[in-house]
Order: C-alpha cells, then sequence, then structure tokens
C-alpha cells in the first residue's frame, strides 16, 4: 500500500510542478540598455561625458611641456642672463603661458622693489591655480551629486513598484523582487560615476599643485640676484606708475612757497 502511494506521489510532482510553470506568466525581460536610459539615469551619462572632458582637458594642460615649456624657459634666461630686460617683457607680454604671465607681471613691477615683484608673481600664481582649482572642483561636485542622483531614481523607483503591486493586490514576492532588481540599476549608476569622479579629483589636485610648486621654484631662480637697484627709474610699457602725491601735499607745498 506504501509503495502504490509512493510511486502516485512520484508520478503526481512532476505534473504539479510543469502545470505550475505553464500557468505561472513569464517574467518580462529587459535589456541593460533599456534599464541605462531611464530618466533618472540619463543624467548620469551627462556626469560621464563631463568628467572625461575634464580630465582630459586637465591632464593635457597640467602637462610639464604645456606648462613649464623647455623652449619659453630657455628663452627667458637668454634674455635674463643678456641683460635685456626690456626684451624679455616684450617676449613675455606676447607669449601665452604660466611662466610668461608670471615673467611680465615680475618685470612689470621690478622697479618699485623687491617686495612688489615678488607680490605680482604671487597673484599670478594664485590665478593660475585657481583656474585649475575651479575645473577640479566639478569633479569633485559630480562625486557628490552623483550617488544622490541614482539614490533618487531608486526610491522613487521602489515608490511606483510598491504602489502598483498595492493596486493590484500582487503577493508574489518574485515581482516585488523583480522591480526592486530594477530600480537598483540607478544606484549602481551612480556609484559608478562618483567613484572615478572622487579618484581623478584627488589626482588632479596633487598633479596641479606639484605644477605650480614648479612654477614657483623656476621664477625663484629667474629673479636670484636681480638688479632691482638698477632698474629703480625704468618704467616698462604699460608699467608706468600712476600713483600721484596726494593733492593735500601738493597744495601745502605750493602755499608754503607762495608765503
Amino acid at each position: 500500500m506504501r509503495l502504490r502511494l509512493l510511486a502516485s506521489l512520484a508520478l503526481a510532482t512532476p505534473a504539479a510542478l510543469f502545470a505550475q510553470t505553464a500557468a505561472a506568466p513569464a517574467v518580462k525581460s529587459t535589456s541593460l540598455l533599456a534599464e541605462l536610459s531611464s530618466p533618472f539615469i540619463l543624467p548620469l551619462w551627462f556626469c560621464s561625458a563631463l568628467i572625461v572632458y575634464l580630465v582630459i582637458d586637465l591632464y593635457q594642460n597640467t602637462a610639464a611641456k604645456k606648462f613649464l615649456p623647455a623652449a619659453d624657459l630657455e628663452t627667458a634666461r637668454n634674455y635674463f642672463r643678456a641683460g635685456d630686460y626690456r626684451g624679455a617683457y616684450a617676449w613675455a607680454a606676447a607669449a601665452k603661458g604660466a611662466v610668461p604671465a608670471a615673467l611680465h607681471a615680475g618685470l612689470k613691477h621690478a622697479p618699485s622693489g623687491k617686495a612688489a615683484a615678488e607680490d605680482a608673481m604671487a597673484a599670478v600664481i594664485v590665478g593660475a591655480n585657481a583656474r585649475f582649482q575651479s575645473k577640479i572642483a566639478y569633479l569633485s561636485v559630480i562625486g557628490v551629486i552623483a550617488p544622490m542622483v541614482g539614490l533618487t531614481g531608486t526610491v522613487v523607483g521602489m515608490i511606483q513598484a510598491f504602489a502598483a503591486m498595492g493596486q493590484a493586490g500582487a503577493a508574489d514576492p518574485s515581482k516585488l523582487s523583480g522591480a526592486i532588481g530594477h530600480v537598483l540599476h540607478a544606484t549602481a549608476s551612480g556609484l559608478a560615476v562618483a567613484i572615478p569622479a572622487f579618484v581623478f579629483y584627488y589626482l588632479l589636485r596633487n598633479r596641479v599643485a606639484h605644477q605650480i610648486h614648479e612654477l614657483s621654484l623656476v621664477l625663484n631662480d629667474f629673479f636670484r640676484g636681480f638688479p632691482y637697484a638698477h632698474l629703480e627709474n625704468v618704467a616698462f610699457e604699460g608699467g608706468e606708475q600712476i600713483a600721484a602725491t596726494p593733492d593735500w601735499v601738493a597744495a601745502g607745498r605750493q602755499t608754503q612757497s607762495q608765503g
């Protein structure tokens, strides 16, 4: 009797499983491209393109060959060795780059003394660093907002999934897990964008700091032993002093001379 019961169960179990499988609705599969084209993931594509642009632009502009070109350094050294500071000033005014800009500012204020020349070059260095740092800051911003955008897409998607299941009265856990897996693509996409953004942020920040330090050392070499005393009465083009004696001092002198 027991053998007959076991045999009937063995035959009935595959049939029941087959019937359940045939009755269950087919799970609708979605391609990965469709998953990554949702409204909340599209902004992350833009952030990814912006990261690529910023990284390429910053790496090219902070390369030693472009930021501290050997040709510009040699040209400036030749002017300084020959004592042709007017020629160096004219060359620096026409050339482009951080080195000519800093030399132009230093020579322009050299007649006012060492402190004025160093302050002028420091201002150029700070400006060059600020331009780079403003671009690098965008990588930090992307690293912060990308996970937030992805998380927003996930939360909105889960709200919609639970609302749809509540209206339909569905109790199938597989449908809920499928909906959650669908919306988690947004969170994963946000993290996939944020992590490289932060990595390149720190790499490029250190790279810029190194190049700015090298620029400071180069300028120190140019103005080591600079003959400031011989340029006291020199006025470079565009570097003329515009500050005059206070008018009340001039008026007082005139009054004393008349008295």
